[in-house]
């Protein structure tokens, strides 16, 4: 071949076209390179894109996909009374919810193009729900439509029924695993397995219909005992009255966060690290109530409105030197257990007939009257327990003395011209101030009243703590004590024995117990300690003296001048069996439409034993009891069942009561003339004796806190002994180690 011809050839395919090998290769790599190297950046891009800037995002998902974030309820603190007996505690639970989609074949959920997810529900499997509601209701003792109900919401779950028993929790478990055992029988028979139903599918798959979520419910192991105080929670848990709801802060805790690990079963664990938030659980109140006196004073209650039947009665039993209470309770009660009746429990007012509304209606009117605390939430004109609050002030002040005669008027006096006489039971002439208040003359009880300057008057009647909250629960009274400036001509009068100022039971309770405890005012306590879940002490609640009222030395007449109330005036029925006890009646005309009805009032006692050194302060007080009886008829006799029955079951010794002859008090030594109203002891310091007769030196001695010797000089005088000498001087600190001598003589 000639070589020209290899030439010609190659120059004729250039002609053509054609490009060499070398040549193609070349052009198409650098294509290669720009492709990959966009590709590199793409997937750098991409990788910078989710890596970077959606990292937050991602990382979220995954969370979410293998952690599960839930709050932990704490546990709620028990309550318990003062010698450590459960009143309130929270028991584990579970509630019952059922996932609706079980029963409906055709549910699915899809995502549209704008984000937002769609259901579609379609219509339910009749014949499989009936089965299931069937035997859940027979559980849950429903109504099966009740069941139905629930079970065909068209929701992703639904709440079924709230803090169920143990026992019917285990068999509703039970029911569970009954139906997956029959639909695995169901699928194993059928031989078309792509005709299965979606809620079979669904439970194969080990999805229920029914899910139980751990929960505790409140229980009050003694039902209604102190109901009122205690309270109960509602069905979220949370405090609804009593103590429950006051210190609601401290029973409840803290909720708690976790972040926990789950697997693809949805099973997660909780680790020690897997808190966001450690739950706190609450704290445990130990009150100052005692249970075995709460639990007699309600029984006595029921017992007197069978007798009396009146609209309500109620009692506080108070230690006077603590303040703290021991006992308080109304009438009617409820059970706190039970927020609701069953049968109306998670059902819609719609879902009811006629007859269910009438029926609901009125269990909540029931309830709504058995929830009120009366002693504290009921506001009342005292009446003639008032009276003693007056005598009390009176002696302070040194405007009356122990013997001093009271015209009492024949049993009526009007003091004003153009105003209503004020009037007594009885046509009462002179009575000794003792008798004023034995007979609770109203006449008498005004006059002494009236000797007080209104600003000294109403400064008393503020320091034994009227008009002010006691316990600051929801719902409790102030009363109201009008001020001097708001004051017309009868009101000072009407004060004096009970009438134109309003305060609670308590309240009128807690001043008694400053007659009963030396004058002092004490604050009302109910909670005695704060432990936290463990046990371990967190605040102890100590005594707390509001006011000093009045003196001890007139504690000390007052409570030798009640006695009387029970021994000869109109509290005879309160007479107790074992010791001596002191107190005052009261029976009060309630305002209808703007006037007194004679016919409806308050009866009432308050009462203190033992006598000289008081431990239980008692006040009884019936709403409107049948017939026209007063405190001393009704309330009277439920004082000395409670107080007898206190006795027996704190196993008091007895006290011996000295004969007439050998007992010396305060009231067996009356003054003379006036002696009393002119020189004011002065406790601490030795008083001035010279001059005095032998019970007047004792009584002042008395009265400054010493005690007294005596030496007498032969004299051939006659008539009664005089001191003429005495150690230590007048004024004189007085000796806590030595009693104060006099010597005496007869003139």
């Amino acid at each position: 071949m000639p070589p020209n011809y290899v030439q010609t050839l190659k120059h004729s395919k250039q002609i053509m076209g054609r490009p060499r090998a070398q040549d193609l290769s070349a052009s198409r790599l650098k294509w290669v390179i720009a492709f990959l190297v966009a590709w590199g950046v793409l997937v750098a891009f991409r990788l910078y894109w989710i890596q970077i800037h959606l990292h937050s995002y991602y990382q979220d998902r995954a969370l979410r996909q293998h952690f599960v974030q839930k709050n932990i309820d704490p546990i709620r603190g028990e309550i318990r009374d003062r010698n450590d007996e459960v009143l309130a505690t929270s028991l584990p639970s579970e509630s019952l919810y059922v996932t609706p989609p079980v029963f409906y074949p055709s549910y699915s959920r899809k995502k549209r193009a704008d984000g937002e997810t769609e259901t579609h529900w379609g219509e339910p499997d009749m014949v499989f729900a009936n089965q299931y509601a069937k035997l859940v209701a027979g559980v849950l003792d429903r109504p099966e439509a009740f069941v139905i109900d629930r079970f065909l919401r068209k929701s992703s779950w639904f709440l079924v029924e709230r803090q169920l028993s143990p026992l019917k929790v285990a068999a509703l478990k039970e029911v569970n695993k009954e139906i997956l055992r029959e639909v695995n029988k169901e699928i194993t028979d059928k031989s078309d397995q792509k005709g299965k139903s979606r809620q079979v599918r669904r439970l194969q798959r080990k999805e229920p219909a029914l899910v139980f979520i751990p929960e505790y419910r409140r229980h009050y192991p003694r039902n209604s005992l102190a109901c009122q105080v205690l309270g109960f929670v509602n069905d979220d848990g949370q405090g609804q009255l009593g103590v429950e709801k006051a210190y609601e802060t401290m029973l409840a805790g803290q909720t708690g966060v976790i972040n926990a690990p789950k697997d693809g079963l949805n099973n997660y664990s909780i680790l020690k690290e897997s808190y966001i938030e450690v739950p706190v659980n609450g704290s445990r109140l130990q009150l100052t109530i005692d249970s075995t006196i709460q639990q007699i004073v309600e029984d006595v209650l029921a017992e007197t409105v069978s007798k009396s039947r009146p609209i309500t009665a109620h009692c506080v039993v108070v230690e006077p030197n603590t303040g703290e209470i021991l006992a308080m309770a109304g009438t009617p009660v409820f059970d706190p257990n039970t927020s609701t009746p069953n049968k109306f429990r998670g059902r819609l007012d719609s879902d009811f007939s006629n007859a269910e509304r009438q029926e609901l209606r009125a269990w909540r009117s029931t309830q709504q009257a058995a929830r009120r605390l009366h002693p504290l939430e009921d506001s009342y004109e005292p009446g003639s327990t008032m009276k003693i609050f007056t005598a009390a002030m009176a002696l302070e002040e040194r405007k009356v003395r122990i013997g001093e005669s009271i015209d009492c008027m024949g049993g009526q006096w009007l003091y004003a011209p153009n105003v209503p006489p004020i009037t007594d039971s009885h046509r009462y002439g002179l009575l000794p101030f003792e008798q004023v208040l034995w007979q609770s003359s109203n006449v008498g009880t005004a006059k002494i009243g009236m000797r007080i300057r209104p600003a000294e008057f109403y400064k008393y009647l503020k320091e034994f703590g009227f008009g002010d909250p006691t316990l600051n629960f929801a719902g409790e009274t102030r009363g109201s004590v009008p001020a001097p400036v708001a004051w017309s001509t009868p009101t000072q009068y009407t004060l004096s024995y009970g009438y134109g100022m309003s305060a609670s039971p308590l309240q009128v309770l807690m001043a008694g117990c400053a007659i009963a405890n030396g004058g002092k005012l004490m604050k009302p306590q109910l909670i005695k300690a704060v432990y936290n879940d463990k046990g371990i002490l967190l605040k102890a609640y100590e005594p707390e003296i509001r006011f000093q009222v009045i003196s001890e030395e007139t504690s000390g007449l007052m409570r030798d001048v009640l006695k009387g109330v029970i021994t000869e005036g109109t509290a005879k029925k309160a007479r107790l069996d074992e010791v001596e006890a002191f107190g005052k009646t009261g029976t009060s005309r309630k305002v209808i439409n703007g006037k007194y009805d004679l016919k409806r009032h308050y009866a009432s006692f308050m009462g203190f034993f033992p006598a000289d050194k008081p431990k239980y302060g008692i006040l009884v007080m019936l709403d409107e009891p049948a017939g026209d009886v007063t405190g001393g008829d009704v309330a009277a006799p439920a004082f000395k069942k409670i107080g007898d029955s206190i006795l027996r079951y704190t196993s008091s010794a007895p006290q011996t009561v000295q004969s007439e002859n050998l007992r010396l008090t305060l009231q067996d030594w009356p003054l003379n003339g006036g002696d009393e109203a002119a020189i004011h002891v002065q406790k601490g310091r030795t008083p001035d004796l010279i001059g005095l007769e032998l019970r007047n030196a004792i009584q002042r001695v008395i009265l400054a806190g010493g005690t007294i010797q005596t030496k007498v000089e032969k004299t051939s005088g006659v008539g009664a002994y005089k001191v003429v000498s005495q150690t230590p001087e007048p004024g004189k600190p007085l000796p806590s180690d030595q009693a104060v001598t006099v010597t005496l003589r007869s003139p």
